[in-house]
């Protein structure tokens, strides 16, 4: 894995920190800052403007109560006209089905004149006593006249073919019997009448038999429109009772609207004793993040500048061992010391495997931050090129390779490339069956599920126990006790570091093959 790292890494300069103090740094500065804290009057304006929202309410409340008040009186205004109405429609009917009522001559009631062609329109009573007929119009208008000296409510019946010319419709009643003439049987509307506001309604007058006895000649039939009847009630009694203000209503909303704003005001003082207690933990827990980043920021750099010092030393103990064991090679056979040149190599061997885990504390260390751009990466393509550098260690394991369909990960490039080089070295380190007349199998599949691009590499090794499948990927950490340059433990460590800081997962399974799967999944998102 050394030489792959080196290789891979040699243009970022594996010898010096990977990720610098200054960067560190940034990241440290760049905590979320408290947005809400920046905005401590936000609470005073929500009251306010709850508040202001609660008043109109209930003020809008008033005055829709109000104008239902109008809505209603006008509406008892037309049941009333309509009462009216059906007493002179009964009225009418009474007289038209008694053919006329005889009433005495007298100045107020003088003989009809469009009733002139009717025999008996006039009569004496054996004492003498002059009777006129009064036809149903005539005596309901004469009602009517009463009527409205008495209680103010007007009445009138009109038709666009009177017998009686004062029975002419005015403008508005001309409108509605035309609206009769249509098919409308009643109309109404809210008019002034010499200033005074009335309800106005007229319905239409449908001809029966009793009617034809004095409009046959004008050509009417049984069904035909005559006219209308009209009705006008004065509105100011009702109007008057709506303009008076309800002191106990008014009293009663009061009641409310103190209520919700006292409810308001005890809301928003809970509110903004959990804004300033949230504000509070969020400012503790800025200040601790920064700690932490702090602290973590100071052993980073202290761990890269130990690893970067470290380095020196161990290539010298290499350098100077190889030239003693030279030096001892080239000494006679009498005064060559065995055992000292069995202690360079020794010393030799433990240099090398120090410069490898400094070199991997380096690598592990640079794990977490992207090397180049973060973008979406052709897999297929980054395997078949690490697999080419590969080629010789499969031929001489004779491993049975299976590559499937690999999904596009997104990743920067550096990192996918060691990612994926260090889980196939280990599956060729580790995942090789014991068993020698076993054949030696990987696969490599992978797979979309949802967002995410999900990976497995396969092996039919010896597999990993339950109970240790979390522990190798702790750093250093390793199954095997023997003492060797290679496997320093820190492979899955350094893969984990690059899944974790791309927020994906990574895993053990137990393998199809029979030996273990690792599987990792990448998020698309950056």
């Amino acid at each position: 894995m050394e030489e792959t790292f080196a290789r891979n890494r040699k243009s970022r300069g594996t010898e010096a920190p990977l990720v610098s103090s200054s960067r560190l740094a940034n990241r440290r500065n760049s905590i979320p800052g408290s947005r809400f804290m920046s905005k401590a009057s936000m609470p005073l304006k929500v009251l306010l403007g709850v508040s202001v929202l609660w008043t109109a309410s209930v003020a809008g409340f008033f005055f829709w109560d109000s104008h239902m008040s109008i809505w209603n009186a006008q509406e008892m205004a037309i049941k009333e006209a309509r009462g009216h109405f059906n007493k002179d429609v009964a009225l009418r009917k009474w007289a038209a089905r008694h053919g006329g009522v005889y009433v005495p001559v007298d100045e107020r009631t003088r003989p009809n004149p469009a009733l002139s062609h009717i025999a008996e329109r006039d009569i004496s009573t054996p004492s003498g006593i002059k009777l006129t007929l009064m036809n149903p119009a005539y005596l309901l208008r004469q009602v009517m006249s009463e009527y409205e000296e008495l209680y103010g409510v007007k009445g009138r019946i009109t038709g666009f073919k009177p017998l009686n010319p004062d029975n002419a419709p005015d403008e508005w009643e001309a409108a509605a019997l035309h609206q009769f003439e249509r098919g409308e049987t009643e109309v109404f509307e809210q008019a002034l009448i010499n200033g005074v506001p009335y309800i106005r309604l007229m319905s239409a007058m449908v001809a029966d038999e009793y009617c034809m006895k004095c409009h046959s000649r004008q050509g009417y039939r049984v069904g035909d429109v005559l006219g209308g009847v009209g009705v006008s009630v004065p509105l100011q009694s009702y109007l008057e009772g709506v303009a008076r203000v309800d002191p106990e209503k008014v009293l009663l909303l009061a009641v409310i609207w103190i209520m919700g704003l006292a409810a308001i005001y005890a809301i928003g003082l809970l509110i903004r004793r959990r804004v300033e207690e949230r504000k509070l933990n969020e400012a503790a827990l800025i200040r601790k993040n920064r700690e932490i980043v702090s602290a973590n920021a100071y052993l980073t750099r202290f761990a890269e500048i130990s690893a970067h010092h470290l380095m020196e030393p161990t290539r010298r103990l290499v350098s100077y061992s190889q030239r003693l064991q030279g030096r001892l090679k080239t000494m006679p056979d009498e005064a060559r010391n065995d055992e000292i040149y069995q202690d360079l190599q020794v010393l030799e061997r433990d240099a090398a495997h120090l410069r490898m885990l400094v070199k991997d504390i380096q690598l592990f260390l640079a794990a977490g931050e992207p090397v180049d751009k973060v973008c979406i990466q052709d897999v297929d393509a980054l395997v078949s090129s690490l697999l080419q550098r590969l080629e010789s260690r499969l031929k001489r394991a004779h491993v049975r390779l299976h590559i499937d369909k690999l999904p596009p990960a997104t990743l920067d490039k550096s990192r996918l490339i060691d990612l994926f080089w260090i889980l196939m070295d280990n599956a060729l380190s580790h995942g090789l069956p014991i068993d020698d007349n076993a054949v030696p199998e990987i696969h490599i599949s992978g797979e979309r599920v949802g967002k995410l691009s999900r990976y497995r590499i396969s092996d039919n090794g010896p597999g990993i126990p339950l109970q240790y499948r979390e522990r190798v990927f702790e750093i250093f950490e390793r199954l095997t006790t023997t003492d060797t340059p290679a496997g320093a433990g820190i492979g899955l460590p350094i893969a984990r570091r690059i899944v974790e800081s791309r927020h994906g997962k990574i895993g053990l399974e137990d393998s199809p093959l029979g030996g273990i799967s690792v599987v990792f999944e990448l998020p698309d998102d950056n």
